[in-house]
């Protein structure tokens, strides 16, 4: 087994070593953590029956989706660790010169975490909806989460990309991204306030 793999911290072991002067985790790996949890505090609102085999059927590939993205944004928070330990090691070499290579590596994480995010937001209309009213503040929790490890990702991403010597490599359009995901955020939103304003009467 691999020391110091960060999913097999435990919740002490993630704390303190986040306040450690190290990469890991750094911001990178607790931002696509903080996106998993977004994803399955949302998860906690699906039904093991709606009452409709259609809708059962809807649910049930929504939620093995979702899963299937939890399992990566696992390893995605190892990599990003793994991949900016290689970045800093590179800094303090003045004999390495393909720093573009490297950041495009270190960069491919957030990116990663930032493409299942969207989804997920794009996604899960159907538990925020349909889903059970009883969790509607994880969901809502869980669809915070989301859009922040998003806007977050994009720190990372954004400022390694100012560090591309090459003029030449394209930079990611991060303004467009977060516009699409405030957008779909916020029609999750008010999906939330509807199905809690039919609640409270």
């Amino acid at each position: 087994m691999e020391k110091n793999k960060m999913i097999d911290f435990t919740v002490g072991n993630l704390i303190e070593n986040t306040r450690k002067k190290t990469a890991n985790p750094g911001g990178g790996a607790i931002t696509s953590l903080v996106g998993n949890l977004g994803l399955n505090l949302i998860l906690m609102m699906a039904k093991k029956d709606y009452g409709d085999q259609k809708l059962n059927k809807k649910s049930k590939k929504i939620e093995e989706k979702f899963k299937k993205y939890s399992k990566e944004l696992e390893d995605l928070m190892q990599e990003d660790i793994d991949k900016v330990n290689v970045l800093l090691k590179a800094y303090k070499d003045d004999k390495i010169n393909n720093y573009d290579d490297l950041i495009i590596d270190a960069n491919k994480a957030p990116k990663r975490t930032i493409e299942l995010m969207i989804i997920v937001l794009q996604d899960c209309s159907f538990i925020l909806e349909h889903g059970k009213i009883e969790a509607i503040s994880d969901g809502e929790i869980g669809l915070r989460l989301v859009k922040e490890a998003i806007h977050s990702s994009f720190i990372n991403l954004t400022m390694n990309e100012d560090d591309l010597l090459d003029p030449n490599i394209e930079k990611t359009n991060y303004k467009s991204i977060i516009k699409f995901c405030d957008k779909l955020y916020m029609e999750n939103k008010k999906i939330i306030q509807e199905r809690e304003m039919k609640w409270d009467k």
